[in-house]
């Protein structure tokens, strides 16, 4: 017997499937970058649902299976928390990355990158150092 999963509600009568979601699992980020893929399938709503949730509604455009489209936006959002997880894992990398580029551009950026640190060790150091009074007589 073939069982149709729904995954929250599908409003045949109306067309829309209903998709609560738990703001502790999905950000708004990824919530919103799930959405933007879909502009061309379907109509959005995005609306706050009870115990701090968001509940998002599709109406599915030119006749798309309302339920394989609902399912379609769940694996987005599971590919833009992953995305957007493995962003903030490695933006340490990403922005050493980026530095090198630029520097490799264009060496005056180097220089100036150099010269600024540089001077900020020197402030450091002239506020670490206690400073020695010297009694001559």
């Amino acid at each position: 017997m073939k069982q149709n999963i729904e995954v929250c509600k599908l409003d045949k009568e109306n067309k829309f499937a209903r998709i609560k979601l738990n703001l502790a699992v999905y950000d708004l980020a990824t919530i919103y970058a799930a959405c933007y893929v879909f502009l061309d399938k379907a109509y959005i709503l995005l609306d706050k649902g009870k115990n701090k949730g968001i509940e998002v509604h599709l109406w599915a455009k030119n006749g798309l299976d309302l339920e394989k489209l609902a399912k379609e936006f769940c694996n987005e959002l599971i590919n833009y928390a992953h995305y957007f997880s493995r962003v903030e894992n490695n933006s340490a990398t990403i922005k050493t990355i980026m530095q090198r580029v630029l520097f490799s551009v264009n060496p005056k950026f180097a220089e100036e990158a150099e010269e600024n640190e540089i001077q900020e060790l020197l402030k450091e150091l002239e506020n670490d150092a206690p400073a020695k009074k010297i009694n001559r007589k």
